[in-house]
C-alpha cells in the first residue's frame, strides 16, 4: 500500500463503528442520570423540561434534594469514562489499523481489525499513561509557574497585567502538553504500521515530530479547531430547542450525534496524517 491511499475517508464503516463505540458510552454513561431524572420529575407533565425553566429553581432544588443520588450518579458516569478511555484503545486501533491497511490479512474484516487491537492493547496502554503523566507534569508547571510569576508581580503591575502575564508564561507550557499529545499520536501510529512495542514506537513519534513539528502541529491544529466549529453552532441550537419534548428534541439529539460523528472523522483524518508521516509519506 502507497502512502498516498492511507486516507481516513476510504474507511467510513470504520469511522461508524468508532462512533457507535462512543455513542454506546455515552449512553451507559448518562442513563443512571436520566433514570433518577425520571424518578423525580416522572409524574410532572412537562417531564425534565421543568429543570430548564428560567432561574434555574427546579435544578437547584433537584441537586439538592437528590444530592446523594447525584453523587452517585457522578462517581458512576467517571467510572464509566475511565474504563472508556482504556477500553476505547481498541476500537480506535482498529480504526488506525483499518487507515494503515496493516497487521491484517488481505481483505481482512472488521474482526481482523479489532484482533489487531486488541494484540496492540499492551502497547496502546503504555503510550497512553506515560504520555497523560507527561501532559499533567507539563499542564502543572504551567499552572504553576503562571500562579508564581502573578503572586509575584501583583503589588507592582496590578491585578490585570499580573494575570496577563501569568497566562503568557502558561502559554509555552500548554504548547508543550499539545505537543506531546501530537508525539502520542505519532507513536500509535507507530504502533500499528511498525508492530513496534510501546518505547520503540514514542521514540520514533517524537523523532517525527521534532522533524517537522510546524507541518505536523499545523495538521493537527486546524482539525482539532474545525472539530469545534459545529459544538459551538450546536451548541447555540441546543439553547433554543433545550426544555423542548417531540421534534425539537429528535432534532436535537440528531445534531448532537452529528457533531460527534464529524469528530470522528476529523479524528480518523488526522491518525491517517500520522500513518502516513511514519510510513515515511512526508
Amino acid at each position: 500500500m502507497t502512502t498516498d491511499s492511507i486516507r481516513a475517508r476510504r474507511h467510513p464503516l470504520a469511522i461508524l463503528a468508532v462512533w457507535a463505540w462512543q455513542a454506546s458510552l455515552a449512553w451507559l454513561a448518562s442513563w443512571p442520570a436520566a433514570s433518577l431524572v425520571r424518578a423525580a420529575y416522572g409524574n410532572d407533565p412537562r417531564g425534565d423540561g421543568v429543570l430548564w425553566a428560567p432561574g434555574s429553581h427546579a435544578l437547584l432544588d433537584f441537586l439538592w434534594r437528590d444530592a446523594h443520588g447525584v453523587s452517585a450518579v457522578a462517581r458512576g458516569a467517571a467510572l464509566v469514562l475511565v474504563a472508556g478511555a482504556f477500553g476505547g484503545l481498541v476500537p480506535m486501533t482498529a480504526l488506525t489499523v483499518a487507515i494503515a491497511g496493516t497487521r491484517t490479512p488481505p481483505g481482512g474484516g472488521l474482526s481482523d481489525r479489532m484482533a489487531a487491537g486488541w494484540c496492540a492493547l499492551p502497547a496502546m496502554t503504555f503510550l497512553l499513561v506515560v504520555v497523560t503523566v507527561a501532559q499533567a507534569f507539563a499542564l502543572g508547571a504551567g499552572v504553576f509557574a503562571g500562579e508564581l510569576a502573578e503572586g509575584w508581580t501583583h503589588i507592582r503591575l496590578g491585578e490585570a497585567h499580573a494575570q496577563e502575564l501569568g497566562v503568557t508564561l502558561g502559554l509555552p507550557f500548554l504548547a508543550l502538553a499539545t505537543a506531546i499529545g501530537v508525539t502520542h499520536d505519532l507513536a500509535r501510529a507507530a504502533v500499528v504500521r511498525h508492530a513496534l512495542g510501546g518505547m520503540r514506537a514514542l521514540v520514533l513519534g517524537a523523532t517525527e515530530f521534532v522533524a517537522a513539528p510546524i507541518s505536523l502541529g499545523w495538521s493537527w491544529a486546524w482539525r482539532a479547531m474545525a472539530s469545534l466549529v459545529p459544538v459551538l453552532v450546536v451548541g447555540g441550537a441546543a439553547d433554543r430547542l433545550g426544555g423542548r419534548g417531540g421534534p425539537a428534541l429528535v432534532l436535537l439529539a440528531l445534531l448532537h450525534q452529528g457533531v460527534a460523528l464529524g469528530r470522528v472523522a476529523l479524528r480518523a483524518s488526522w491518525l491517517a496524517r500520522a500513518v502516513r508521516r511514519v510510513a515515511g509519506g512526508g
